[in-house]
């Protein structure tokens, strides 16, 4: 495309530099200072910063996917480069983002190129707080695309060629910034006063219960605000019965008898329903909380109103991570944990590990839910998926309703995982594992394939993030589409058969 024009926001020190020669032998390039963007009038706007190569496609594929949508905010993929001494140019960490997720944006993760379908007059800051800004702004009143391609390059100046000086090690393609391998970021939340009821399914496990149940209190903002119900499913064991004892006592937790076969689904709406708390989460038993001021965190994260279920980052107890959300499409069961065995420092493809935002689906093991859309939704699926899959249905019920799932990070915890209900090493318990898994194909089908907040770039025939790929144009249309659309996280369930 030939017919654009570009403004350069400067210093005036730049603008007198050789750098703004360009405006004297290119009109369509000027050099402004202020706060100015575009001019009234003129058409669609891209935002992105200087030292930013755009591919010789991009405004195409931009321009195409505003007039195709209607949408009012447009962003591309992008990666990092540097060039050469040999002006070659060394491409490397893409950032391949899914649909827009307000969560992610606001947490800093944004796109090098916007494009934006009506121009911004004057906005008072510029970089990477305009674009976010800008995508913030036109979806609270519209909708935003996303053209899953690499139009964009962040590069890096040649520094050999210009001072004859090296680049610096961390500054190269490949190489994580130090900042990257920080922890999860952590928000701010708003203190709240939400009772908020914790439920946990247990038989016999008396230690891991009791520090479950201790790192919980000790690190909750507000101790008092919770209401912690043990669901016993046949405990025999003298150490349970004593640490029953001791949580009456202290007025620590309450303990619900449930005498019937295993059905973890069942004990969790027994125990939801033990208490009238607004806000309930369900939490394994083999689960040790490190976060200070978790209840906060879950509480502000359900008051967003269209939130329908919070979930946390999960490590083993070597510390690699267990759960950072749950992934659709990926290996031969459909439905993976991301980031699984991956070191807890490693951030993940475009921070997705240490950063709030929009999943498919989030383990059991630690889901927090408002009660009103719990009880809505008659609660877990206790009749068909009593001891697996019923988290993963819970927040596809969730999904269909035009709620979000948020995986939130800041709130963390090591996950003994299979202590609760042990694991499937038996023929009968894999079995009946599968069986539960095809009750959750029947009922959700194509929806189980498709991840919303995972690119095309990535094979699906793998774990999550493991290999890329190129995506085809029916991909690339399907997810500029569906990406603009009111509600892309929405899912329907299968056609009985």
């Amino acid at each position: 495309m030939s017919d654009w024009s570009a403004r350069v926001l400067a210093s005036t020190e730049l603008g007198e530099g050789p750098v703004a020669s360009f405006a004297e032998t290119d009109p369509r390039i000027e050099f402004v200072s202020g706060d100015a963007v575009a001019p009234a009038g003129a058409g669609p706007l891209v935002l992105l910063d200087a030292g930013t190569v755009l591919d010789p496609e991009a405004l195409a594929w931009l321009t195409f996917a505003l007039i195709r949508t209607g949408a009012g905010a447009v962003y591309a993929d992008h990666d990092h480069g540097v060039a050469d001494p040999g002006l070659r140019m060394l491409r490397a960490d893409p950032v391949l983002f899914g649909t827009y997720d307000e969560a992610l944006i606001s947490e800093g993760i944004v796109p090098a190129v916007v494009a934006l379908a009506a121009p911004v007059v004057d906005m008072g800051y510029g970089g990477a707080e305009l674009r976010k800004r800008a995508l913030l702004d036109v979806a609270r009143g519209g909708r935003v695309a996303h053209v899953p391609r690499l139009l964009a390059t962040q590069v890096s100046l040649p520094l050999i060629a210009r001072t004859g000086r090296a680049e610096p090690e961390d500054a190269r393609p490949g190489r994580l910034s130090p900042e990257v391998h920080s922890p999860a970021i952590r928000p701010t939340p708003t203190p709240r006063s939400d009772r908020i009821a914790v439920v946990i399914p247990t038989r016999d496990n008396a230690g891991l219960l009791g520090r479950a149940i201790d790192t919980l209190r000790a690190t909750a903002r507000q101790p008092d605000r919770l209401d912690i119900v043990v669901v016993d499913n046949r405990s025999v064991k003298a150490d349970t019965a004593a640490l029953f004892d001791r949580l009456a006592a202290d007025g620590a937790a309450r303990v619900l008898r449930f005498d019937s076969p295993f059905n973890w689904s069942l004990a969790s709406n027994m125990g939801a329903a033990a208490s009238d708390a607004p806000l309930i989460v369900f939490i394994n038993n083999d689960v040790e909380m490190l976060s200070a001021g978790w209840d906060d965190l879950v509480a502000d994260g359900l008051s967003r109103p269209d939130a329908g279920a919070v979930g946390a980052r999960l490590l083993y107890p070597d510390r690699t991570i267990q759960h950072a959300g749950i992934a659709f499409g990926f290996g031969p069961g459909g439905t993976e944990h991301e980031g699984r065995g991956v070191p807890a420092a490693d951030p993940g493809p475009g921070r997705r590990y240490v950063v709030t935002h929009a999943v498919c689906a989030l383990t059991g093991a630690f889901l927090a839910v408002r009660r009103s859309d719990f009880n809505q939704l008659g609660g877990f699926d206790a009749a068909r998926l009593m001891v697996a899959h019923s988290d993963v249905d819970l927040c596809l019920r969730l999904r269909e309703l035009g709620r979000v799932i948020l995986y939130c990070p800041a709130i963390e915890a090591i996950h003994h995982e299979g202590a609760t209900r042990g694991r499937n090493q038996t023929q009968a318990a894999i079995a009946w594992d599968e069986g539960e898994r095809l009750d959750l194909l029947d009922r959700w089908g194509e929806a189980l394939a498709d991840d919303p907040g995972i690119s095309p770039y990535w094979r699906r025939d793998d774990k999550p993030f493991e290999l890329l790929r190129e995506p085809t144009i029916r991909e690339i249309l399907k997810q500029i589409d569906r990406s603009a659309s009111r509600h892309p996280w929405q899912v329907h369930r299968s056609a009985p058969t």
